[in-house]
């Protein structure tokens, strides 16, 4: 049986040439423990970045000294030294002996100790070189010069790339032990990369394998158990002999319960226990959990070219999510606790999918866990981003392949894990933006070469995708693949565009927001709290952030009248700019069939495209998730001489609805209302009923607006009543209200009145009522409180509730029309 001695907890380090040792903490790095000591300042708050900057040039080294006894070597075959995660480039040394050198974040280390380590004190040190020093060093040597984004040489180590400056993070260049670090002894023999996945289910049937490989350090023959454990409660268990070292074994399940994601079925779990047997004396135990399901990528030509479809168990998913990033800068903070909070808000927002993108790490093992048990799907790039890599170097290859057989053999029985993806935007990068066409190396080799065949070997549970966005000529096709959508914002063009886009699976498309208004305060001095000040700057890294927050801002609402102001109604546009795309895709079910919009989350506090912020308090944008992720989306759309109300389901059945259509003048007017039974068809988008203008009682009045034409800017004759007007549309189940609503253009160009918006408190819950169509109903609390709603867009006389959690001290109501100012 194995044994474990953590090494973790206090450590001494110091910078390498200088003679004073501090304190530090493993798993950490150099940056944190000088944060800890005082010698460095929080690097979030102001500029403060820039100090971390300074010390990329330096090297440092780490020390733990332990005690061992005598049991420990003598009872033990092996004995190993295993590193977690070392960041990044170091020498190892054990009571004065090399090891070895360590070269890639991503991936554990492991040291045989047996002859090195003694009796009583030991000391493990290690020496970590720079950074950025090696990796210039790296790329002024190398006969080939690389494309990327940034001066720092990055695609030449295997390291976090965020780590060097992102369009939404800053540069902070960590160095040390980042994960755990332990000693592992071992007798006899030991249980090693046990897998479990589901070959097929049928006709109520699953048929299930199970294999592992079998390290040993005596001879003799060996049997193994294999027992899968539902609920504390062993169905199956079965042996088998051990042959060649390994283990295989087919199991037949009978009446299996299936692992689906979020809102389509249970997350059901199984404990697999595998035993290692000489005789009757029980060598090694492994234990881990795992689903039965099946996954499969559904790509076929239609009219349109070809789909991109997830279907899991026999049944068509349409993705709704999110990508996601590192939540910190400074890893060695994020904790268990930490990663089942973001899941359950993905689970909570109605999300089934989130993209691990290329530029972050593989995630803890929490995080898996997490959307094991919570049903979020998971697309998971492996680490390559926005840059072209060095793979026609054989070292280079060796360090792919290295890196790709331990992150699947470490992450391939979780269930929800669904797709392996090779890269983020390299090749659309090769064909759009560096004009290499499909070179064979330059990343190539490893995406269409390495990947797929480490794949094919050690995973043949899930399928293998070469990169995001891929598919067709173009790589950022949108007629196959999966598609990034930067036209809208990047390409500063407006979101009414995304109507336009047909794309088969948007994997990235995003719109920035200030992050909470109290963040805000926690990164700002009092002099920094105007739009445009440098800090503000410094805290949205994209180029010209800030200048596109006011563009699109005041594009379609107005001037703001303060920076609060500014911050409130920058979230209100990036939630309906995203409302917008989402709702455009989710009717298109299953010509598009996914929508995982940029960004779930943040690694600092910053301006940026997420939902929820670096300190998770959530944006306009999470609670608009959970509207246009829900599992009925009422969806209305302006056709021909009128609108149409859809019904989108995602339910694997027809439901019987009932819907009601009102339109009100924005004085708080009702001018009609039509009440409806309809059948929403399962799993598909329904056409509830389409009704003219004359129908719902909106007439016509010229008013003169201004449109952009090529060329310049005319007035036109428009519908003013259509201006003065909102539909909202309600569709009715057993015990839910899902409700939407339509504006006729942008809300600058409304004639919006300002609301009475009465409240009541009761019983935990806020109750809402306004006296006309309000828009960017926000409620503002003096603490962080968990409110179950807000940024609300409300009906007249209509009541909505809105449930908070702890203390109700100090709120604060207001819509967009007090945010807006009248210049």
């Amino acid at each position: 049986m194995e044994k474990r001695i953590s090494l973790n907890g206090k450590w001494h380090f110091k910078e390498i040439g200088m003679d004073v040792w501090y304190e530090g903490q493993v798993p950490g790095c150099v940056q944190l423990d000088l944060i800890k000591l005082g010698k460095l300042q929080d690097p979030y708050y102001r500029m403060n970045e820039i100090e971390f900057h300074k010390l990329e040039d330096k090297e440092w080294v780490y020390k733990k000294e332990f005690t061992l006894s005598t049991e420990h070597l003598n009872e033990y075959d092996a004995v190993k030294l295993v590193f977690e995660g070392v960041d990044t480039f170091a020498d190892v040394y054990l009571n004065g002996v090399y090891l070895g050198k360590t070269q890639n974040m991503f991936i554990p280390y492991e040291f045989d100790i047996k002859g090195v380590i003694r009796e009583g004190i030991n000391i493990l040190e290690v020496y970590f070189k720079s950074i950025t020093k090696t990796v210039k060093l790296m790329e002024k040597v190398s006969p080939v010069k690389l494309e990327w984004s940034g001066d720092s040489g990055r695609p030449y180590v295997r390291k976090a790339q965020y780590l060097f400056g992102w369009d939404w993070g800053p540069r902070i260049v960590q160095v040390g032990l980042w994960r755990g670090v332990y000693i592992r002894l071992v007798k006899h023999a030991e249980i090693k990369n046990p897998y479990f996945y589901t070959e097929k289910i049928e006709n109520d049937k699953a048929y299930v394998v199970v294999s592992a490989d079998i390290e040993r350090y005596v001879r003799g023959d060996f049997e193994a158990e294999v027992e899968l454990i539902e609920k504390d409660i062993s169905i199956i268990k079965t042996r088998t002999k051990v042959e060649k070292d390994r283990i295989d074994l087919r199991i037949k399940v009978d009446n299996p319960k299936l692992w689906y994601p979020n809102g389509l079925g249970d997350q059901h779990l199984y404990e697999i226990k595998i035993r290692l047997f000489s005789g009757a004396e029980i060598l090694d135990e492994k234990s881990f959990r795992s689903g039965i399901r099946t996954i499969r990528l559904i790509r076929e030509k239609d009219e349109e070219g070809e789909s991109f479809i997830f279907e899991i168990n026999g049944v068509r998913v349409f993705a709704k999510g999110a990508n996601w990033i590192p939540a910190d800068n400074l890893l060695p903070r994020l904790s268990k606790e930490g990663y089942y909070e973001y899941i359950r808000l993905a689970k909570e927002a109605n999300m089934n999918m989130l993209r691990i993108w290329g530029g972050g790490i593989y995630e803890d093992r929490a995080f898996y866990e997490a959307c094991d048990e919570m049903g979020i799907m998971v697309w998971q790039d492996f680490m390559y981003a926005c840059a072209e890599y060095p793979d026609q170097f054989e070292w280079f290859q060796k360090l792919a392949e290295e890196e790709a057989e331990k992150v699947i053999l470490s992450l391939r029985n979780h269930p929800s894990i669904v797709l392996w993806c090779g890269n983020n935007e390299n090749n659309w990068g090769f064909h759009s933006w560096w004009n290499k066409g499909d070179p064979k190396y330059l990343g190539n080799y490893i995406y269409k070469e390495i990947l797929p065949k480490v794949c094919a070997k050690l995973d043949p549970s899930r399928p293998y995708w070469v990169s995001s966005p891929y598919g067709g000529e173009d790589p950022n096709s949108e007629t196959e693949g999966d598609r990034h959508q930067w036209s809208v914002w990047s390409g500063w063009v407006d979101y009414e565009e995304y109507k336009k886009d047909n794309g088969r699976f948007i994997s990235e498309f995003g719109f920035q927001a200030m992050p909470d208004w109290k963040t805000v305060l926690s990164y700002t001095a009092p002099e920094d709290r105007k739009i445009l000040s440098p800090v503000m700057i410094s805290h949205n890294k994209m180029v010209e952030g800030m200048e596109r927050l006011i563009r699109f801002m005041v594009g379609r609402l107005g001037f703001p009248k303060d920076l609060k102001s500014f911050v409130y109604l920058s979230q209100f546009n990036q939630a309906e700019a995203i409302k917008t795309g989402v709702e455009h895709w989710r009717s298109r079910k299953f010509k598009t069939a996914g929508t995982l919009y940029w960004q779930l989350n943040d690694c600092w506090p910053v301006a940026s495209w997420s939902a929820v912020d670096y300190y998770k308090r959530k944006k306009a944008l999470y609670y608009y998730s959970k509207r246009f992720y829900a599992e009925i989306l009422p969806y209305i759309e302006e056709e021909g001489d009128g609108v149409t109300a859809y019904g989108v389901s995602d339910l694997p059945y027809d439901k019987e609805v009932e819907v009601v259509v009102k339109v009100f003048k924005l004085n708080g007017e009702k001018v009609a209302e039509k009440r409806l039974k309809a059948r929403l068809i399962a799993n598909d988008v329904t056409k509830i009923a389409h009704y003219s203008f004359e129908d719902l009682n909106i007439g016509y009045r010229v008013k003169e607006m201004p449109i952009a034409i090529p060329g310049c800017t005319l007035p036109v004759e428009k519908n003013g009543e259509l201006l003065n007007s909102v539909v909202y549309v309600e569709i009715i189940t057993d015990d839910t209200v899902y409700e939407n609503y339509k504006v006729f253009g942008k809300f600058r160009d409304l004639d919006l009145a300002k609301p009475k918006i009465d409240y009541e408190v009761r019983e935990n819950k806020i109750i809402l009522r306004t006296d006309v169509p309000a828009f960017g109903v926000f409620i503002e609390t003096e603490d962080d409180m968990e409110l179950s709603d807000n940024c609300l867009n409300m009906m007249p006389d209509k009541k909505y509730e809105v449930s908070y959690s702890g203390k109700l001290k100090e709120i604060k109501i207001f819509d967009i029309t007090q945010l807006i100012a009248n210049i």
